[in-house]
């Protein structure tokens, strides 16, 4: 039965949910991997809509240029893990949350990472973890949300219906272990990532060339809190609409994107 504090939680979002849908969210489990701009407010969003369960994966700490946009980036919280604040701010809306930490993934923890997951939030933007994950949650049928933190929002879903992952980005990485994948060819898988999220239509309008220099040659990228969160929140409307069975899914290979400078659904809408 749930708590009075979980009842006094969820109180506003019943009429939307029923009683059922909400305890369905309640006895459900997330996997953040990712908690900076994207991550972190997603697991925030969930959190407050009920969710259970986490299991969060980042291994990195808040640093000053965080805060323009990680939800629990704070001047107090520099230099700490970001799964370690993620977990207390996360107790703080919900002390009954069950949360498991990871610092990364890797062969040998993906399967216990994703072991009674329902969904994966996928919010990182590292090769590996991302091959992992995709190739594990398709092989368990869980599905996974992807999301970039650029000047659209946009979010898209991949499950055993769809292509792969690795099939819609062209890959050349399709049967081969990770541990065969130089950290050069790394590189370029995602900046091969990156370049196809920029022919998104009227995307590249957005960044003057300096900009995509930083990113394609540095890897800094340029966002702007109200651009990240807005895909914070197509996120979490998926995944819970997933949990649910809830609505019409943003299926890949196409994104859902909204450019909400010219408050417009771009026409193109898949890589």
């Amino acid at each position: 039965m749930p708590s009075e504090l979980y009842r006094m939680l969820s109180n506003r979002n019943i009429g939307l949910l029923s009683e059922e849908q909400q305890l369905r969210l309640k006895d459900s489990c997330v996997a953040v991997c990712g908690l900076g701009g994207l991550g972190g407010a997603v697991a925030e969003i969930l959190a407050r809509t009920g969710i259970g369960a986490f299991k969060l994966m980042d291994r990195g700490t808040f640093e000053p240029t965080n805060l323009n946009r990680q939800i629990y980036c704070f001047t107090d919280t520099n230099d700490r893990l970001k799964t370690d604040v993620t977990e207390e701010y996360l107790h703080k809306i919900n002390p009954d949350i069950r949360i498991e930490k990871h610092q990364e993934v890797t062969e040998n923890n993906v399967q216990t990472l994703l072991s009674g997951v329902d969904v994966v939030a996928l919010c990182v933007d590292a090769l590996i973890p991302i091959l992992l994950l995709s190739r594990v949650s398709r092989q368990k049928r869980i599905p996974l949300v992807e999301s970039w933190a650029v000047a659209y929002g946009n979010v898209r879903v991949f499950n055993e219906n769809t292509p792969s992952l690795e099939e819609v980005y062209g890959f050349p990485t399709i049967g081969r272990e990770v541990s065969s994948i130089t950290p050069e060819e790394e590189q370029g898988l995602i900046l091969q990532s990156i370049a196809s999220m920029m022919s998104l239509e009227g995307l590249k309008k957005f960044y003057p060339d300096s900009a995509i220099h930083r990113m394609m040659e540095k890897g800094e990228g340029t966002t702007l809190a109200p651009m990240v969160w807005l895909s914070c929140v197509m996120v979490a409307c998926e995944i819970i609409k997933i949990l649910l069975n809830w609505g019409n899914l943003a299926l890949a290979p196409h994104f859902a994107v909204y450019d909400c400078v010219h408050h417009r659904i771009p026409p193109q809408n898949s890589l």
